[in-house]
């Protein structure tokens, strides 16, 4: 499948462009590109699209590759930039990469470019996402500090106007908008803008009386019942003409409202307006909103109380007692929500650090101790443990968390059993129905005695429970303990302790899975071996009767000479005996060099390798049987290769191999190439042939063994189904690697070799 690409191409000559295009597709990639050739065309090629990559000619007329990036530098764009030009000297490439130029090629030597361009893209959008990751952060700690100054503030005062005037103050210039108000409906249903924060250069709405019947008719009710109305755009058709036309005398492209509760009526709306064009309001916008209203519903509240208890105590001194008492209360009501906030973040902190470990981990001991021990920090216990049953409902602690003054149930020597008659009689009770169960003292629970003293041994005062299943049975006990003393639980505590009995199944269910994918592997893996080692072992016994029967039929051949006796018939089946038994010695032998390499025990003699005469005479036996099949030969040798260091008889196996497929599978009148060059201190060798394609899915597996193409042998001329195989495992025993590539009726096999191998000598496996 073809990677997208656009690309902005800096090239005073099309041929140029072309060639470049040309690498690119022919690598996979779809291209959609534009070519520039002065500052004015770049720039303004810049701000009409998106682009993936720049690839820049280092100079042009009136205008150069430095040139170009220091455009694109200004522009603010991180786009990949890299020149691909002539021969330009070593100091003006460095130079181009100081200034900022992401990759330089040579024209001459465009191989390179798919994969920088690959890279280069790929980092960009790397980049790019870590800005944006950075961004939301950013936003997301804009927005918490919001409501926390909100927050403060209405805890620290009690002026409802200062409360009200800095949180549209904030909200505005958090949300980037530009108009907030606060809009407090009186109870004959019309209504004033009470507080606003507006950006220069729009309407002020401050103070004024505003009558809108059709909103009045149309939307007030949905508000009072808690409607949060997110307007992107008047004239979108989500509200009512009517109401439209209103809001656009106020310069209003886009609105977000949410309405102010009080506990018995609506008392207004916190707005934003957005007048420049129409928006697109985000979740996380809205939900800020909403919490705010939240704030100013309870900071209206808290000066509502405060001024009716400011009355009374102007009234009657009477009503001072009264007074603090209404104070006390608001101040615990502030805390409670205060502490019922925190109490929700550190709980869904604690279960995305959960969820985190079990998609990060598949070690079950280190998800639990993480678990547990989070589980411990979080609600302050003594202890908490996983208890597993037994298939006869016993069970013993397999992991937990404890504090360091008390004696530990899990440990090493510690296998803690604990035998519950109980449970075991029930086979579970109560927690085979999904039951939570609290205890907050044993002493005053109502258990008998015996369990009593089991729990008094290990250290509970109080104790929560939750059942865990897996695949819907009971598998075990989520348990938390507190042993300093009686402890009442918490609501949110227990739903808690449900929440991580769920995610602790999770983990054991994946845990079973990879166990069960791990066994498999191994099985699967030991099976190979199995076949490897049956393959070498029938290959090896099977190599003396095959070369008994060659040398037999050769003896025949001698006698019917010697006697002189000339059967065509006779001597076209001993023709086929041979070729087939020769046939089965190709394959034994293939077998059993294959079985060699892939156990690492092939011999292997490093020596120095004339290319210059070693690839002539591996070419050379081709010669005939090529002119004979009517294909043609092509080679490319440079004059005076380099020597390599290289194991001979398996460099000529490689090449020999190679050119044998090219035969076999090359039509009549067409062309076998084979060239040879040094790259990046690399010996390059292709074999081309001319006249087939081979199906792209077919190429991953032309280099498993017994594997063939079969509808592409049209001549039928078989094989042992190794060649390839083996090709591929001397390659990488050399230290090399293989490529293989089929389009447009050319099909063609890399090998590159190091010219110095890695290791000396005494580094390869020998026999």
């Amino acid at each position: 499948m073809s990677e997208p690409l656009i690309v902005l191409m800096v090239e005073d000559s099309e041929d140029d462009a072309l060639l470049v295009l040309r690498a690119l597709r022919q690598d996979g990639f779809s291209v959609v590109w534009e070519r520039v050739q002065t500052a004015d065309q770049f720039r303004a090629a810049l701000e009409s699209r998106s682009w993936d990559v720049v690839i820049s000619d280092y100079r042009l007329p009136g205008f150069d590759a430095p040139a170009a990036l220091s455009i694109l530098q200004q522009s603010g764009m991180d786009l990949p930039f890299i020149v691909v030009s002539g021969t330009v000297g070593e100091l003006t490439a460095v130079a181009m990469m100081k200034a900022g130029a992401h990759d330089y090629l040579m024209k001459e030597n465009l191989t390179r470019l798919p994969e920088a361009v690959r890279r280069e893209v790929r980092e960009a959008q790397i980049r790019a996402e870590r800005r944006q990751a950075e961004i939301q952060l950013r936003q997301t700690a804009e927005r918490e500090q919001v409501i926390r100054t909100v927050t403060e503030r209405i805890r620290r005062s009690l002026d409802l106007d200062e409360i009200l005037s800095a949180t549209v103050t904030e909200v505005r210039q958090l949300l980037q908008t530009d108009r907030v108000v606060l809009f407090q409906i009186d109870a004959d249903k019309q209504g004033h803008v009470v507080q606003e924060s507006v950006a220069p250069g729009w309407q002020a709405l401050l103070g004024q009386d505003i009558h809108d019947p059709c909103f009045y008719e149309n939307y007030i009710q949905r508000y009072s019942q808690g409607r949060t109305w997110a307007i992107a755009d008047i004239d979108d058709g989500t509200i009512q003409p009517c109401h439209a036309e209103f809001l656009r005398q106020f310069q209003v492209q886009a609105s977000l409202i949410v309405p102010i509760l009080q506990p018995d009526d609506l008392w207004g709306l916190l707005i934003a307006h957005h007048c420049a064009k129409p928006r697109h309001w985000k979740p996380d916008e809205i939900q800020l909103l909403k919490h705010l209203a939240d704030q100013v519903a309870i900071a209206i509240q808290q000066a509502d109380l405060y001024r009716q208890t400011q009355l009374e105590l102007a009234e009657r001194q009477r009503a001072e007692a009264a007074l603090q008492q209404l104070n006390q209360e608001l101040e615990q009501r502030v805390q409670e929500r205060t502490q019922a906030l925190q109490q929700q973040a550190e709980q869904e902190r604690l279960l995305r650090l959960i969820v985190q470990n079990i998609h990060r981990s598949l070690n079950l001991d280190e998800i639990l101790a993480t678990v547990l021990d989070e589980t411990r920090h979080t609600l302050q216990v003594d202890r908490v443990t996983v208890y597993q049953f037994a298939p006869d409902w016993s069970g013993r602690f397999v992991a937990e968390a404890v504090g360091e003054e008390w004696s530990p149930l899990v440990a090493e020597g510690v296998q803690t059993v604990w035998e519950d008659t109980h449970l075991q009689e029930t086979e579970g009770g109560r927690y085979r129905n999904g039951e939570t169960f609290a205890v907050s003292d044993i002493y005053q629970a109502g258990h008998t005695d015996c369990h009593v003293e089991i729990l008094a041994q290990f250290q509970v005062r109080a104790y929560a429970i939750a059942p865990i299943f897996l695949d819907e049975q009971l598998w075990g006990l989520l348990a938390i303990y507190q042993n300093t003393g009686p402890r009442d639980w918490q609501a949110w505590e227990l739903r808690l302790l449900q929440q991580i009995s769920l995610q602790t199944a999770i983990a054991l269910r994946q845990s079973n899975l990879y166990q069960t994918a791990q066994a498999q592997v191994a099985e699967l893996e030991k099976l190979h071996q199995i076949k490897d080692d049956f393959l070498s072992t029938v290959s090896h016994e099977l190599r003396s009767p095959m070369t008994n029967i060659k040398m037999a039929i050769q003896m025949v051949e001698v006698l019917l000479e010697q006697h002189q006796i000339h059967d065509e018939r006779l001597t076209r089946y001993l023709q086929i005996l041979e070729e087939e038994c020769s046939q089965e010695l190709n394959l034994i032998n293939d077998l059993l060099d294959l079985q060699r390499l892939e156990a690492g025990v092939q011999s292997i003699e490093m020596e120095s390798v004339d290319l210059n005469y070693w690839l002539p005479s591996i070419i050379e036996p081709f010669e005939a049987r090529i002119q004979e099949q009517h294909q043609s030969l092509k080679i490319n040798l440079p004059q005076n290769l380099p020597s390599i260091t290289t194991d001979l008889n398996g460099f000529k196996r490689i090449v020999m191999e190679l050119l044998h497929n090219a035969c076999k599978y090359t039509p009549p009148n067409e062309q076998i190439t084979l060239t040879a060059h040094i790259l990046d201190g690399m010996l390059s060798i292709q074999v081309s042939n001319s006249g087939i394609d081979l199906p792209a899915e077919e190429l991953p597996r032309l280099f498993e063994k017994f594997y063939r193409v079969s509808r592409v042998d049209r001549w039928n001329r078989g094989g042992t189904g190794l060649g390839l195989a083996l090709v591929k495992r001397l390659v990488e025993y050399l230290q090399g690697s293989i490529q293989v590539e089929s389009a447009n009726a050319l099909t063609s096999f890399t090998i590159r070799l190091p010219i110095q191998p890695k290791s000396e000598i005494a580094d390869f496996p020998n026999p």
